[in-house]
């Protein structure tokens, strides 16, 4: 096919040379020429014809999620959402005319999101090993397709691959490093890379790793739920609240109640006593006591 598109563009140079350029015009156009749509996106195929009697029509098998707007000499095929069924090649035709009957391009659809770093374990411990994996989940391209992948910190890392597809070829891609090791705040990034024939895709996420368990290290791990000496001075030397203030004096004035009480009672029986001293004495002054000596009961 490409080798009857080279002779046609030869003939088409020699006939503008020789004789009439409109004899070599192409009948039918579509555009884009070479469509390729990431998944879930819109896209609109066009088809253009300057056959006067000719009218653009698109061929397609389904037509429940697409639509198609036809006007003297342009046809539009639209599609909200591009899934992985849509993929593959559209034609369009004009029956009337002349020499040209039909054009095709080839749909490509693709998936591919924004990498995600991890570590393992999840909180790393300041001096001890780690591992760093960057994922992608839910990937779709082609069978030729590539994609690739750059982990880094401060250079290049060696990583294991693993990848695993269900039966829709939608597929999920970890990338895995070696053991590292670290002792204080440090950042790592991924870049991946999917190319689909001339076009290149790329997508990048980086990392800012926090470890814990290093005395020595300044920065504090806001992970951390560790107490410093100085924060548990600081809440040992807190003020009393307002409660506890409020307790004690309420137990103070308790105190002085009870005392009061008792001053009253030990008044009243000193007086009484006292009473009673004065009733015995005037009965002994009385001629009818008699010789009997009553003792003083207080």
């Amino acid at each position: 096919m490409e080798y009857l598109q080279s002779y046609h563009c030869l003939l088409c140079y020699l006939l503008l040379a020789l004789r009439d350029p409109a004899l070599c015009a192409k009948e039918i156009t579509v555009s884009p020429a070479n469509p390729v749509v990431k998944v879930g996106d819109a896209v609109t195929l066009i088809c253009e014809t300057t056959c006067t009697q000719g009218k653009p029509h698109w061929m397609i098998l389904d037509e429940s999620d697409v639509t198609q707007n036809t006007t003297k000499n342009r046809s539009y095929l639209h599609i909200a959402a591009v899934h992985p069924n849509h993929e593959g090649k559209y034609t369009c035709t004009a029956e009337k005319c002349r020499k040209q009957k039909k054009e095709t391009i080839q749909l490509r659809v693709y998936s591919f999101p924004v990498p995600v770093l991890s570590t393992v374990p999840e909180n790393p411990v300041s001096g001890q090993p780690f591992k760093v994996k960057c994922t992608l989940t839910n990937v779709y391209h082609g069978d030729y397709d590539t994609v690739e992948m750059l982990l880094s910190h401060l250079e290049r890392l060696e990583t294991e691959h693993s990848k695993n597809c269900n039966d829709d070829r939608f597929c999920d891609h970890t990338w895995s490093s070696k053991d590292q090791m670290g002792t204080s705040k440090t950042d790592y990034q991924c870049e991946t890379n999917l190319t689909i024939g001339p076009n290149s895709f790329t997508e990048k996420a980086r990392l800012a790793i926090y470890f814990q368990g290093d005395a020595g290290d300044d920065y504090n791990d806001p992970r951390s739920t560790a107490m410093s000496p100085e924060q548990m001075e600081t809440q040992t030397s807190a003020p009393v609240s307002t409660e506890g203030k409020g307790q004690a004096v309420e137990a103070s004035s308790s105190t002085t109640t009870a005392m009061v009480a008792l001053g009253s009672t030990v008044g009243f029986l000193s007086i009484l006593c006292f009473l009673v001293r004065l009733i015995k004495r005037s009965k002994r002054k009385s001629p009818s006591s008699g010789p009997e000596n009553h003792p003083d009961g207080c």
